[in-house]
């Protein structure tokens, strides 16, 4: 009687085999290289564009196509210029645009009370930008306690919240 022994050589080629077929399966679905790509190879990056491009921040006018903007702002920090409006509390004033220009007020909070602020004064303002004024939440993260009733009007609206404030800029900057 004749026993046939499977070829050891066999065994691992059918092994190697279906390991590889496996291999190919799971990788199905995959498109490109497997190898050289990186995530920023793989992902789109978002279009620049003068609102949004983080390289260079706005800084200019508080003005209408400011404003239009704010929506895309959220979260970035800006540099506007614009004149005092109205002192509201040591750590809050509203900016208005610039004499040729119609914009609405746009409230500006900051820690450290600015004594040279006054009406009419053209500034120069860097913060960052929030589309929704949140008395509980801005009072929370300045560490005040504001006057709910100054407030109410702004609930909702955009603001700034200043990191620098100079005072020292000509009227037509």
């Amino acid at each position: 009687m004749l026993t046939r022994k499977p070829n050891l050589f066999m065994r691992w080629a059918l092994a190697g085999a279906l390991s590889f077929s496996a291999l190919g399966v799971a990788s199905c679905g995959t498109e490109g290289p497997e190898t050289g790509a990186d995530v920023e190879d793989v992902q789109e990056a978002p279009e620049e564009t003068e609102t949004n491009n983080t390289a260079n921040p706005f800084d200019g006018p508080y003005d209408q196509d400011f404003l239009d903007d704010v929506d895309v702002r959220e979260g970035q920090e800006v540099t506007v210029s614009a004149n005092v409006n109205e002192i509201i509390t040591p750590e809050a004033f509203t900016i208005a645009g610039t004499e040729d220009t119609t914009v609405d007020p746009l409230l500006v909070l900051h820690k450290n009370a600015e004594p040279e602020l006054k009406p009419e004064l053209t500034v120069k303002v860097t913060g960052t930008v929030h589309t929704a004024f949140d008395l509980p939440a801005v009072e929370k993260d300045l560490d005040v306690d504001l006057d709910d009733a100054l407030f109410e009007d702004w609930d909702g609206k955009p603001y700034l919240k200043a990191s620098e404030i100079d005072t020292s800029v000509a009227a037509d900057d």
